[in-house]
């Protein structure tokens, strides 16, 4: 079965009549991928490929600039002038009344929407409806092959044992000479990744409490606290192999710089233990069942509990985000929060369960996991086993 065959299948599922990619100087980076169109292809002209539920595919590329396209072996109509644009596209899309493009209603999922409105409203001018690709782009985006699976396994046991290898060095360093910087234990890190052949798309986030409570901060080297006793550690890393097709292992784990954790602290881990827990235990029944299963549910199933302990407020992202090549992948979000994430959760993708609690200037807690869905749909937790105390770095017999 062809590529493109398996597309129409997927286009004909949908309901739609056809699946119109459009890009314009990687506008469209998703419709690169479905397409496999070479990275370093000089794009300069927009183009479009046009896959319908039944019959043949078509290619419209400007006249000058056909190279991009050259490995698709579909029929083929080129245009040069602005009016042949339109009258291209016109007589290509005649025979259709729907049509799937990258485009989102309202901007409800951003990752989805890369068509420009200036082209939605073209298509639209010539008496076609468009639609969401959003389901159709899943299967051909986000569904990692047993290859991809394994090493993403494989990279998410060394990602565990660097963080590990960081709370440690946080505690020896601390015993001989008192403190150590946020920025010295992100550069150590670093240098794990590059000595166990694994890249990161930027560095990892290590903060101590009043600094995590701003999720996404990272030290540098002109910003850095330095990390003492009786202080609350985040550490947030993510990584994956060097080589090319490699997916993301990203986990969040935190820290205590003493012999014993706080009561109060523990309390505080404990409401999103209970959240990440109830929404792993959704996506296994859902799986074991042979449910279908949304990410705005995901979302939900980890929120209700952090909002059922009164601490709803300071929850203030998703719940997690489809992991790829790239640690945000493009596929369904764990998301009834920022967004309404409608799309099924597939066999063969990943994504995060991160639930979180901010309370500014005085302390940030996260707790982050990877769930894959095998091709059998049997849940695989590659990172195990999973943070269920708040770790004191300082006792002997910290480590988990």
């Amino acid at each position: 079965m062809t590529r493109f065959t398996t597309m129409q299948q997927a286009v004909a599922k949908s309901g739609f009549d056809a699946w119109v990619l459009y890009d314009f100087r990687r506008s469209n980076e998703l419709a690169w991928d479905v397409l496999q169109v070479d990275p370093d292809a000089h794009c300069t002209r927009r183009w479009i490929v046009i896959i319908p539920a039944s019959g043949r595919p078509i290619k419209i590329t400007h006249r000058m600039e056909q190279d991009p396209l050259a490995h698709l072996n579909i029929e083929a109509k080129l245009y040069d002038t602005r009016a042949s644009w339109i009258e291209t596209l016109g007589s290509c899309l005649a025979p259709y009344k729907h049509v799937a493009m990258e485009y989102s209603p309202m901007g409800d999922l951003p990752g989805v929407s890369r068509v420009d409105a200036g082209t939605v409203e073209l298509v639209r001018s010539l008496e076609v409806e468009v639609g969401s690709s959003a389901d159709i782009l899943q299967q051909f985006t986000s569904v990692l092959s047993e290859d991809q699976i394994a090493g993403a396994c494989m990279a998410a046991g060394q990602l565990r044992e660097t963080v590990m290898s960081a709370f440690d060095l946080i505690a020896t360093t601390i015993r001989k000479k008192g403190r150590i910087s946020e920025y010295e234990v992100q550069t150590f890190i670093l240098a794990e990744f590059e000595r166990q052949g694994l890249v990161t798309d930027s560095a990892p986030i290590v903060a101590i409490g009043p600094n995590a409570a701003s999720p996404h901060y990272a030290p540098s080297i002109v910003r850095s606290s330095d990390i003492e006793t009786d202080m609350t550690v985040l550490i947030d890393a993510w990584c994956r192999h060097g080589a090319p097709g490699s997916v993301y292992a990203d986990i969040t784990w935190v820290g205590y710089t003493a012999e014993r954790v706080p009561d109060d602290l523990e309390s505080a881990f404990a409401i999103i233990r209970r959240g990440r827990d109830a929404a792993l235990s959704l996506v296994q029944e859902r799986f074991a069942s042979g449910q279908p299963l949304a990410g705005f549910e995901v979302d939900r199933a980890c929120r209700n509990v952090i909002n059922d302990s009164g601490m709803g407020h300071a929850f203030i992202h998703r719940t997690g985000h489809n992991i790829t090549t790239q640690v945000h992948g493009p596929g369904a979000n764990m998301d009834d929060f920022e967004t309404h994430d409608t799309r099924q959760i597939l066999p063969g993708t990943s994504f995060s369960i991160e639930p979180g609690i901010y309370l500014p200037e005085l302390l940030g807690l996260r707790t982050e996991i990877d769930v894959i869905i095998q091709h059998d749909s049997q849940v695989l937790v590659p990172s195990q086993p999973i943070q269920q105390h708040v770790l004191p770095i300082m006792a002997e017999d910290w480590a988990a």
